[in-house]
C-alpha cells in the first residue's frame, strides 16, 4: 500500500493549466469587449467633457503643444499615443471634467453656506469654575528619594 499512484497528479496539474489559460482567454474577451464598446462611445465622451468643463480639453491640448515644444521626443510620443489610445484618453478627461465639475458645486455650496447660513454651535455653560478646588498630591523631587543611601561613586559624581 506504499505505491501511489502518479496519473492523478498529471492530471491536476494539465486542469490548472487549462484552467488559467480559460481564466485569461475570458479576461482578454472581457477587455476586447470593453475597448470595442470604448471605441464608439469615446468621442462622444470628448464631446460630452468639452460642454462640461471645456477647460480640461483645452488644458489638455496646450499640454500636448508644450511638451512637444520643451520635449519633442516626448511630446510626439504623447500625441502619438492620444491618437492610438484615444479610447482611453477621452474617458479620462470625460472623468476629470465630472470630478472638477462636482468640485467646483461642492465648494460654492461651502462658501454660500458660510457666508449667509447659520453656523452650528453648542452652548457652553455659564457657571462660574472658581468654587471648585483642584487638588493634586504631592510630588517628590527627583532625585530625592528618602531612606536610600548612595553607596556607589557614580550616584556621588553628581552630588
Amino acid at each position: 500500500m506504499t505505491n501511489r499512484i502518479s496519473s492523478q497528479f498529471k492530471v491536476d496539474g494539465i486542469l490548472g493549466i487549462v484552467l488559467l489559460v480559460a481564466f485569461f482567454v475570458g479576461i482578454f474577451f472581457i477587455m476586447s469587449g470593453i475597448f470595442w464598446v470604448l471605441q464608439w462611445v469615446a468621442p462622444a465622451l470628448l464631446v460630452i467633457a468639452f460642454i462640461i468643463d471645456k477647460s480640461v480639453v483645452i488644458n489638455y491640448g496646450k499640454w500636448l503643444i508644450k511638451s512637444v515644444k520643451s520635449n519633442p521626443i516626448f511630446g510626439v510620443g504623447a500625441i502619438i499615443f492620444t491618437i492610438i489610445g484615444y479610447m482611453v484618453v477621452f474617458p479620462f478627461l470625460f472623468a476629470k471634467a465630472l470630478f472638477k465639475k462636482k468640485v467646483k458645486e461642492v465648494t460654492q455650496e461651502f462658501e454660500q453656506k458660510q457666508e449667509g447660513g447659520f453656523v452650528d454651535f453648542e452652548e457652553i455653560s455659564s457657571k462660574s469654575k472658581k468654587d471648585e478646588i483642584l487638588e493634586l498630591p504631592r510630588l517628590e523631587r527627583m532625585g530625592q528619594k528618602q531612606g536610600k543611601k548612595k553607596d556607589n561613586d557614580y550616584d556621588n559624581m553628581f552630588e
